[in-house]
C-alpha cells in the first residue's frame, strides 16, 4: 500500500508543479483612454478607447474598441503567437480582424491582416498584407450598388524603444501605415510618440501623440491629423 502512495504522489507531483508553473504564464491587462484629436475632415473630437490583452504562454490575445464623438467606431481582434529565437531576439506572427464604422456616412470598413516580424528589446520591424472592404450600411447584398474592395495592400511597422518594450518606464516611436483602429495605404504613414510610468506593479499611466501628414508619401508640408491620448493600464 505504502508503494503504490509513493509510486502515485511520483505521478502526480510532477503534474501539480507543471499546472501551477502554466498558471503563472497567464496574465492580461486592460488600458483605458481619452482621446482628443483634429483632423481636416471632422475638426476637433473626442472619444475613447479601451484595449484588453491576455497573455497565454507564448500567444498574446487582443481585443480593442474606441468610440469617437465624430460617430466613428471601431472593434479589433488580434491573435499574435511569437518564438524566441535568441536572448534577445523574438519572431511573431500577427492575425488581425478589424471593422470601423462611421455613422454619419452610414459606411463601414472591414479589414483582415497577416503579417510577420521581428522584435528585440529596444526595436521592432513587422511586415505584411492586408485587405478591405468598404460599404454601405444596410445595402441590399443582391443590389447591384457599387462597393470598395482592396484585396491586396501592404502594411509595416517599425518601432524603437528607449527603455525596452518590456520595461514599466519607457518612451517609444512608432511610424506604420496602421494602428489598432485605422488602416492606411502603404504611402500614408501615421507617426507615433508615446510613454508610459509605471505607478505600482499593477498600475501604470500611458500616453500617446500621433500625427498623420497628407498626401501621397506626405511630400504636402501640410497634415491631415493629429490625435492625444492619455489614461491608464492595469495589470491582472
Amino acid at each position: 500500500m505504502k508503494k503504490k502512495l509513493l509510486l502515485l504522489l511520483i505521478c502526480v507531483l510532477p503534474l501539480m508543479i507543471s499546472a501551477q508553473e502554466k498558471q503563472r504564464k497567464v496574465s492580461g491587462d486592460i488600458t483605458a483612454q481619452g482621446v482628443l484629436g483634429y483632423n481636416t475632415t471632422w475638426r476637433w473630437y473626442g472619444g475613447g478607447d479601451i484595449k484588453g490583452a491576455l497573455h497565454l504562454d507564448k500567444i498574446d490575445f487582443h481585443l480593442d474598441f474606441e468610440g469617437l464623438s465624430s460617430n466613428v467606431f471601431s472593434i479589433g481582434l488580434t491573435a499574435s503567437p511569437y518564438f524566441d529565437v535568441c536572448e534577445n531576439g523574438q519572431v511573431f506572427l500577427d492575425g488581425t480582424l478589424h471593422s470601423r464604422i462611421f455613422s454619419r456616412d452610414k459606411a463601414y470598413e472591414f479589414v483582415y491582416s497577416g503579417s510577420a516580424g521581428y522584435r528585440m528589446r529596444h526595436f521592432s520591424v513587422q511586415v505584411g498584407i492586408f485587405a478591405k472592404i468598404i460599404d454601405a450600411i444596410g445595402r441590399d447584398w443582391h443590389s447591384v450598388d457599387n462597393y470598395i474592395v482592396e484585396p491586396f495592400n501592404v502594411l509595416w511597422r517599425v518601432a524603437a524603444s528607449i527603455k525596452g518594450f518590456g520595461n514599466p518606464w519607457d518612451v517609444y516611436f512608432v511610424g506604420a501605415n496602421y494602428n489598432e483602429f485605422e488602416y492606411e495605404r502603404v504611402w500614408q504613414p501615421i507617426f507615433t510618440v508615446g510613454g508610459r510610468a509605471s505607478l505600482n506593479e499593477k498600475l501604470s499611466i500611458v500616453a500617446e501623440a500621433t500625427l498623420k501628414p497628407t498626401g501621397m508619401f506626405h511630400l504636402d508640408a501640410t497634415f491631415y491629423a493629429a490625435w492625444l491620448k492619455a489614461g491608464v493600464k492595469y495589470k491582472f
